[in-house]
């Protein structure tokens, strides 16, 4: 198999447990990524485009549908007045926790799949990847 089908499959393969497993809560694909990458601090609109790999029209629209719901807190940003910081509500955090939560759940049973010492190795794997993901971003820019 060549990267380009690899990397196809396991971002096919991924999206697609997300959905499965994220089913019992009330949110698109779109909307639990984008609930899941706000930090604890808030971020402004344009990073966590930038984080999440979408256009700002895109994530206005997801922001927007996510504050109907009493997801996300839009509030001034106090360093620069023309952008908005997002935090997630009370009800976004407890959202974020059950998404948490299911990742974990489904995360455990796909690694007991592993015997211990390539359960370590492919979470090592797994790491190092993460890491040249985060540098090809950074310098593809």
């Amino acid at each position: 198999m060549n990267n380009a089908e690899l990397l196809t499959n396991l971002l096919t393969d991924l999206q697609s447990i997300f959905r499965e497993k994220n089913k019992n809560l009330p949110f698109s694909l779109s909307q639990i990524i984008l609930i899941s990458s706000i930090p604890e601090q808030g971020i402004d609109m344009t990073s966590l485009s930038k984080k999440i790999g979408i256009d700002n029209s895109t994530t206005t629209r997801l922001i927007h549908n996510l504050q109907k719901k009493d997801i996300i807190i839009k509030s001034s940003n106090i360093e620069d007045k023309r952008s908005n910081i997002l935090t997630l509500s009370k009800k976004g955090i407890e959202a974020n926790k059950s998404i948490e939560e299911n990742i974990e759940k489904f995360s455990k049973q796909i690694f007991s799949y592993f015997e211990d010492k390539n359960r370590i190795l492919t979470k090592d794997l797994l790491s190092a990847f993460h890491w040249n993901l985060l540098k090809y971003r950074l310098n593809n820019k």
